[in-house]
């Protein structure tokens, strides 16, 4: 069982305990309005529950042999998908999907479009397949392109290239915490410290209580991160994954109760729509 703290609403935390498997999912969760049958679920069926699936056979080897070993191309790039998709698939992203596209992306105003033109000039690969105007790649999708685009938008921005390829080629290690410390979870689990590109980068997200997974260009950074021992990490760690979540924070029991309800959502990590709309997200509390 799980503790899982949720904010409802500002200054409002709420504690309780749950399966692993009643938490991290919505039910149609990733369903469009305007579409029905399969093609209303088609985000989940076609592009979330395979690549799911796949990441979930490398977690399972990541838990019980770390790291070590020799990796093929489909897992490495399995579970550098989900550690991407985690950055824009929350569900407050999926929501700004439903409820925003259709009416705000009708017709984009230029603040839309520069932000567009920006994340082109970030991830320049994205040029080979992206339309040169957002309000071109909007026109593309034809009547219905308001519900069309949230779905064609939520597939697209999980498969940032880039950024897959940049964690694949990354040094990985599991590193098992001791000590009485254990690491949090949330709706936002990914830290990253530096820009991808950068020699220090240093890419974490837990995996269970007792362990941590790490990608970073070099051993050095890694031992870096745990230069003040494991109790220190995983303070740190928790601070980043428990400021930056948007609502839920998961724990392994509720000896962190008044920590956690004092530091869940202080610093929101942005998603994915937020950037492209010029908005950032903003402290429930």
């Amino acid at each position: 069982m799980l503790t899982r703290y949720a904010l409802w609403r500002p200054g409002i935390v709420a504690v309780d305990r749950k399966a692993p498997k009643g938490v991290g999912w919505e039910p149609n969760g990733y369903s469009f309005d305007g579409f029905t049958g399969d093609d209303a679920e088609v985000v989940e069926t076609d592009l979330m529950k395979p690549k799911d699936g796949a990441a979930s056979g490398v977690l399972g080897r990541l838990e019980k042999h770390g790291a070590s070993g020799s990796w093929n191309n489909d897992d490495r790039y399995a579970w550098t998908w989900f550690i991407v998709s985690l950055l824009v698939r929350g569900p407050e992203d999926v929501q700004s999907a439903k409820r925003n596209i259709s009416v705000e992306w009708a017709n984009p105003d230029q603040r839309m479009e520069a932000r567009y033109q920006k994340l082109l000039t970030e991830f320049p690969t994205m040029r080979d397949s992206a339309h040169p105007t957002l309000k071109e790649y909007i026109a593309s999708m034809g009547e219905d392109y308001g519900k069309r685009l949230g779905v064609k938008i939520m597939a697209h921005v999980t498969e940032q290239k880039e950024i897959s390829f940049a964690i694949a080629n990354m040094q990985w290690e599991v590193r098992r915490i001791s000590g009485i410390r254990s690491l949090l979870t949330s709706d936002r689990p990914v830290r990253r410290d530096y820009p991808f590109k950068s020699k220090n980068t240093l890419v974490t997200i837990p995996i269970g209580p007792k362990a941590v997974f790490l990608a970073a260009h070099s051993q050095q950074v890694i031992e870096r991160a745990f230069r003040g021992g494991d109790s220190e990490f995983v303070r740190r760690n928790n601070l980043h994954v428990v400021r930056q979540a948007r609502q839920f924070v998961f724990a392994s029991d509720a000896g962190n109760r008044e920590w956690v309800t004092k530091n869940i959502a202080k610093e929101p990590q942005p998603g994915f729509f937020d950037f492209i709309r010029g908005t950032g997200a903003k402290p429930r509390a």
